[in-house]
């Protein structure tokens, strides 16, 4: 199913493990390796020579840093957060800032109503069958505390995101506005930079150690099964870093681990804007000493127009391009295959529909088509949001016809496609799609100006004024959102159910809460903050061992 013939071949978890039975000290053969995990021992501690000790040690410095953090406050002597990348804070620093947080006080305080058995009903509906009521309990029991603890712990104001913030579902239980909040400073949002840039001064303020530019690659067992401590990569040189109360994985996804992506992903990514050091350390990690997996088919869909596909680099778009009156999204048949203005994530599902005539993806690639007017009152894509600017990269032609040859697109397809298309828009419907006729759409993807007065619908406009623009339009991600299996305490379960003793993981590198869904704005960090708080927590009440 792949649509370049330098896909990485597929590989089963059973290879997976065979790779990586080499990394657990003293592990057995791996087709065993996941029954035995509470077995696999050292065969010696004594004999390691520590380069560090520390109670706890944490992996990454996303959202993981929140269980770093939670795990000094509750009592942790020494705690010491490792990083691959060069700069704190991981894709978690290149987010918008905000948290998906139901029932949160900012919501209550800015007079918007919420409640514990409406969001459960919405999590029930949104995961699709993709996430426990361990974990969804665990969640919303937490999501208000966390604010509330940083609010009222370190001093972070928070406040309601006010457009772009809606529940991506309108399913049962659903809130137009409020769940998603965001860290606030005299009334503006810090955003993703700024947030971390906070959570770093409170890492430095507590006594919290951070070693830059150091990969966690093997985990180290005692002969109790027990997970003490990690072998690391820093700046080229191996050390072992002893972990008396034990290690929280946060290594991030495996957005840039082809071989992974292939091998469980639904179908491929073009692009992404994590940061490239998501090469699923932290599962291969854990996958070593027997952990189960959780949700591996899925990722935070995010459509891009990917400018070079052998780095999964490209331009986002966050309901920036797609939705907007004057545009559509086509596959190369000339078709609509979804509603543009629906939220990223839901979008990106429609790509993933194979071909059982032709042997394809019959939506990859896919392709975005806009007229004059879009120009006329929109950012385009490429242009680094400023007005009037068209990059090189997006095509531009005088006829439809011609623009379709250009790009690769059945013109007889689209004309009939544009035929029905223009005739509904101009009535300010969607009657195949459904485009701006909810909440989401007409309040975040569609105009927001409120200029366009002739719209019968913010999301809708005819396609027909020369000259035309399109681009290769394809599925990409902000983040791949299976991993290990944890419970509500973050712990990893292993294949038969059991926690693997003193290992826990968090954010992307855990199978999410969310399941197959992303509910809405903030999800990522807020399933990521949640837990790292639960786990660092749960952490920081073992007894250290020696």
């Amino acid at each position: 199913m792949s649509t370049s013939g330098n896909e990485p071949k597929l590989v089963s978890r059973r290879n997976f493990l065979k790779k990586t039975a080499m990394i657990s000290v003293g592990a057995v053969a791996a087709t065993t390796l996941a029954s035995c995990a509470s077995k696999t021992t050292t065969g010696s501690t004594a004999k390691i020579e520590w380069n560090k000790e520390v109670d706890l040690l944490v992996v990454g410095s996303g959202t993981v840093a929140m269980a770093a953090i939670a795990a000094k406050d509750a009592g942790a002597e020494s705690v010491l957060i490792i990083e691959k990348g060069p700069g704190f804070g991981g894709t978690s620093a290149l987010s918008g800032g905000g948290l998906w947080l139901p029932n949160n006080f900012a919501m209550k305080e800015a007079g918007l109503e919420d409640n514990r058995e409406d969001a459960y009903k919405f999590l029930k509906a949104v995961t699709d069958g993709q996430s426990t009521d361990e974990l969804i309990n665990a969640y919303l029991d937490n999501a208000p505390l966390l604010a509330e603890w940083l609010r009222d712990k370190f001093g972070i104001p928070w406040q309601v995101g006010t457009s772009m913030f809606n529940d991506y579902y309108q399913l049962p239980g659903y809130r137009p506005l409020g769940r998603t909040i965001y860290p606030a400073k005299e009334g503006k949002n810090l955003g993703g930079m700024g947030f971390w840039t906070k959570i770093r001064e409170i890492c430095d303020q507590l006594g919290i150690e951070v070693m830059l530019e150091t990969a966690g690659k093997k985990l180290i067992l005692n002969e109790a099964g027990e997970v003490i401590g990690l072998y690391a990569d820093s700046m080229g040189s191996e050390i072992a870093i002893h972990a008396r109360k034990g290690v929280i994985l946060g290594t991030g996804g495996f957005d840039y681990n082809k071989e992974m992506t292939s091998a469980y992903l639904r179908g491929p990514i073009y692009a992404s804007n994590a940061v490239n050091t998501n090469t699923g350390d932290g599962h291969l990690m854990g996958m070593a000493v027997g952990a189960d997996l959780r949700n591996m088919n899925d990722s935070w869909g995010l459509p891009f127009f990917p400018l070079d596909e052998a780095t999964l680099k490209g331009e986002a778009d966050w309901q920036t391009y797609r939705g907007k009156p004057g545009a559509v999204v086509v596959n190369k048949h000339g078709q609509r295959f979804g509603n543009e203005a629906s939220a990223y994530e839901l979008f990106q599902r429609a790509f993933y529909v194979y071909d059982s005539g032709t042997f394809e993806w019959r939506n990859i690639p896919a392709f975005w088509i806009a007229d004059a007017t879009f120009p006329e009152h929109y950012f385009m894509p490429g242009s680094n949001y400023k007005m009037g600017v068209t990059p090189d990269w997006i095509v531009k032609a005088d006829t439809l016809e011609e623009l379709c040859t250009k790009l690769g697109v059945d013109y007889k397809g689209f004309e009939a496609t544009l035929l029905a298309f223009n005739e509904n828009a101009k009535n300010g419907v969607d009657p195949d799609w459904h485009r701006g006729e909810y909440d989401f759409d007409k309040g975040t993807a569609g105009d927001l100006s409120g200029k366009r007065t002739e719209l019968k619908n913010n999301c809708l406009a005819p396609i027909e004024k020369a000259p035309f623009y399109g681009a290769k339009y394809m599925p990409g991600t902000c983040g791949t959102n299976g991993g290990l299996k944890i419970n509500a305490n973050g712990q990893v379960m292993n294949v038969w159910g059991q926690p693997i003793p003193r290992l826990y993981a968090i954010g992307n590198t855990a199978g999410s809460v969310m399941g197959a869904a992303y509910p809405g704005g903030g999800s990522t960090l807020g399933a990521g903050c949640v837990f790292g708080m639960l786990a660092g927590r749960h952490a920081a009440a073992l007894e250290s061992l020696a």
